[in-house]
């Protein structure tokens, strides 16, 4: 499934951003992150995940950024989205 990761309130950009590359390698068994999108200043971001579960993803999150930012994770509707990754959207219409 799809999962946006959204974060919020980063206290310390440079180091979040830092600690974000070198978990990407670590994640839990079936995630991987898909998109990363910073904002300009680096304190908020967007990232598009495949994942099992928003619980799975939120909970590994937040221990990889605990004191760095708050995340809020949740599951797409793959149905309804727009500018899905082609092969996501041809599964979750099928």
């Amino acid at each position: 499934m799809l999962v946006i990761a959204q974060h919020t309130n980063i206290t310390d950009p440079a180091a979040f951003w830092a600690k974000a590359q070198s978990v990407v390698g670590n994640t839990p068994a079936g995630s991987s992150v898909l998109s990363v999108f910073p904002s300009q200043d680096g304190k908020t971001g967007t990232c598009v995940w495949e994942a099992n579960s928003a619980d799975q993803l939120q909970k590994f999150l937040d221990g990889a950024s605990e004191g760095l930012a708050t995340n809020f994770c949740y599951e797409v509707n793959e149905v309804a989205g727009i500018g899905l990754p082609d092969r996501k959207k041809e599964v979750a219409l099928n």
